[in-house]
C-alpha cells in the first residue's frame, strides 16, 4: 500500500512540475484562423500589420495553387486577393520591400525563373526582371532595406543537388540599377536546397538545408550587405535539417520545424548580440516540414506545410513574452472547445456551429494515427474515449470541407 501511495505521489509531483514548467515558460504558441486550402511549400511575407501567403502544393490531392491571401493581425481574418500573376507553383520564394510584395522562382512542376511584384495599394501583380540566376526552387529569400535577395536552391526538378549562388535585386525606384539583378558572393560551405533564411538589420542569414547526397546540415552563416562577405556563425542549435521555417523579430532570429529524416517541431532562437542558440517552446501545431514563416511586429507566424504526407492549412502565432501552458483548448473563431485537457477518460469536443460532415483524427507524438471517425450533422458534442491511450501529448485534427482545426491534447 505504501509503495502504491509513493508511486501516486511521484506521478502527482511530476505532473505539477510539468504544469509549472508550462506556466513559467515566457513564450507560447496560439492557433489563429486557418487559411483556405491545405498546402505546403507556400510563399509568405508581411507588410505592415498584414501577413500574406500564397501558391503552394497539396501532395495528397495533387493540387497546385496560385491563389494569394491576406491575413489581418487585428481581426484574425483571411481575405483572398488577386491570384499570383505568374500562375500555379510551389517551392517559390518571397519577401517584401515597403508596401510591395515579391514572389519568384519555384516549380509548377517545371522550374521557374520569373519574378513578380504585388502592390498592396492596388492589389495588382506586375512582372519584373527575371531572377538573375538559373531557374530553381526551394531557395531562400529575404530583404534588406530596398534590396531583395534570393539564393541557394535546387536547379533539378527532382529536388536533388543544390546551389550556393546568391543574388541581389534592386528595388529602389530612384536607383539607376532599379529592377536589375546582381550576383553577390556565393554562400560558403556546401551547395544546398531547402535552407532557412532571414535578415536582421543590414545582415542576412542562411543556415541548415540538404545537399546533393541527401545529407542534412546545421551550419549557419551571416552575410554583410556593406562588405559582401560571409562569416560562419555558431551552428544551428537543433539537429541538422532541411525544409525548416524561419523569421526574425528585432535582433533575434528563429528557425523551427523541418525534416531531419522525419518531421520535427522543435523551435530555436538565435541572438545576434551573443551568437547563442536557445531552444524555445515547441511549435504549437503538429510536427511538419515545408511550412511558411514570417513576423509582424513582435510576433512570429508559422503555418501550412506537410504533416507526414498530409498537407495542412493551420496557422500559428508565436509570442516570446507571452506566458502560456502550450495546450490549445479553444478555437473561438470557429466555436470549438476541447475539454477536459488534460484528460483521462472521455475527451469532449463542443461545437456552437453545425458541421454537415466532420472528419476527426488523433495522432500520437510519433505521428501514428490512433483514432479516426467521420461524423455527420454535428451541432453539439462529440466524445472520444481515450482511457486506453498511452499517456502523452496527442494532436486532435478536425476537418470539414473547407478548413482544418488542430488541438494539442494531454492524456494523463
Amino acid at each position: 500500500m505504501k509503495k502504491k501511495f509513493l508511486i501516486k505521489v511521484k506521478k502527482l509531483l511530476a505532473y505539477i512540475l510539468i504544469l509549472i514548467c508550462w506556466e513559467a515558460s515566457a513564450d507560447s504558441w496560439t492557433q489563429k484562423a486557418s487559411i483556405t486550402g491545405e498546402r505546403g511549400e507556400t510563399v509568405g511575407f508581411s507588410i505592415g500589420s498584414k501577413g500574406y501567403i500564397g501558391t503552394g502544393y497539396n501532395y495528397g490531392l495533387n493540387i497546385k495553387y496560385q491563389d494569394f491571401w491576406e491575413w489581418d493581425q487585428a481581426s484574425d481574418v483571411w481575405t483572398q486577393k488577386a491570384d499570383f500573376g505568374g500562375g500555379v507553383r510551389f517551392g517559390a520564394v518571397g519577401f517584401s520591400i515597403g508596401t510591395k510584395g515579391y514572389i519568384g522562382t519555384g516549380a509548377a512542376p517545371s522550374l521557374k525563373i520569373d519574378f513578380w511584384e504585388w502592390d498592396q495599394a492596388t492589389n495588382m501583380w506586375t512582372q519584373k526582371a527575371d531572377f538573375g540566376g538559373t531557374a530553381r526552387w526551394l531557395s531562400i529569400g529575404f530583404s534588406i532595406g530596398t534590396k531583395g535577395y534570393i539564393g541557394t536552391g535546387s536547379i533539378n526538378g527532382g529536388s536533388s543537388g543544390g546551389t550556393q549562388d546568391f543574388w541581389e535585386w534592386d528595388g529602389d525606384t530612384a536607383s539607376a540599377n532599379y529592377n536589375t539583378w546582381t550576383q553577390k558572393s556565393s554562400l560558403p560551405g556546401i551547395a544546398r536546397y531547402t535552407a532557412a533564411g532571414f535578415s536582421i538589420g543590414t545582415k542576412g542569414y542562411i543556415g541548415t538545408g540538404i545537399d546533393a547526397g541527401a545529407n542534412y546540415h546545421n551550419d549557419f552563416w551571416e552575410w554583410d550587405q556593406a562588405t559582401n562577405a560571409w562569416t560562419p556563425k555558431t551552428d544551428f542549435g537543433g539537429i541538422a535539417r532541411g525544409e525548416a521555417a524561419a523569421f526574425s523579430i528585432g535582433t533575434k532570429g528563429y528557425i523551427g520545424t523541418g525534416n531531419i529524416g522525419a518531421n520535427v517541431k522543435d523551435f530555436w532562437e538565435w541572438d545576434q548580440a551573443t551568437g547563442i542558440w536557445t531552444q524555445k517552446a515547441d511549435f504549437g501545431g503538429p510536427h511538419r516540414s515545408g511550412a511558411t514563416g514570417f513576423s509582424i511586429g513582435n510576433k512570429g507566424y508559422i503555418g501550412m506545410g506537410f504533416f507526414f504526407t498530409v498537407s495542412t492549412n493551420d496557422f500559428w502565432e508565436y509570442c516570446d513574452t507571452c506566458a502560456g501552458v502550450g495546450i490549445n483548448e479553444i478555437d473561438n473563431s470557429q466555436g470549438i472547445t476541447v475539454s477536459p485537457n488534460p484528460v483521462q477518460d472521455k475527451l469532449k469536443i463542443l461545437f456552437t456551429e453545425k458541421y454537415k460532415k466532420l472528419q476527426v483524427e488523433m495522432y500520437d507524438e510519433a505521428g501514428k494515427k490512433v483514432f479516426e471517425k467521420e461524423y455527420e450533422n454535428v451541432n453539439s458534442t462529440i466524445e472520444i474515449n481515450v482511457s486506453k491511450f498511452n499517456k502523452g501529448v496527442y494532436v486532435l485534427k478536425l476537418s470539414d470541407e473547407n478548413v482544418t482545426h488542430t488541438f494539442k491534447v494531454l492524456v494523463d
